[in-house]
């Protein structure tokens, strides 16, 4: 029988480890590129950084991350460093997403029937506050 509590130990110290480097990075001019955090908690690769980057974000954590240089990941500064990421970065991927889910649920509906997709951008079915 597997153990969970192992896992959830690991994942708890990594998501403490990389929080706590976060905190020394506030703003985007002070922004850590993924495979530094690596380097400094001794990973070979930065795959299971971002990862716990992705998760703290889905704790409301302001772990944002820059497309412009200093790339990197830092801790929101301003309201405004949030706006910026918000639109330039999670609102065209939001959007991405939901046409690529309307595609292929009208291609589903045709091949399937019509109960087969289902519209993830119609109002009642998707509520995100943005």
């Amino acid at each position: 029988m597997y153990d969970h509590t192992e896992t959830q130990t690991v994942a708890e110290t990594m998501r403490r480890d990389v929080l706590r480097i976060l905190s020394q990075h506030i703003g985007a001019y002070r922004a850590i590129k993924a495979s530094e955090i690596a380097k400094r908690l001794e990973r070979k690769d930065d795959r299971v950084i971002r990862e716990t980057i992705r998760q703290l974000r889905r704790e409301g954590r302001l772990s944002l991350s820059s497309i412009s240089p200093p790339y990197g990941y830092f801790i929101a500064a301003s309201e405004e460093e949030w706006f910026e990421f918000r639109d330039r970065n999670l609102r065209p991927r939001a959007i991405d997403i939901l046409e690529t889910a309307r595609a292929m649920g009208e291609a589903a509906e045709r091949r399937y029937g019509s109960t087969a997709g289902i519209d993830l951008l119609q109002p009642q079915q998707l509520d995100l506050g943005l």
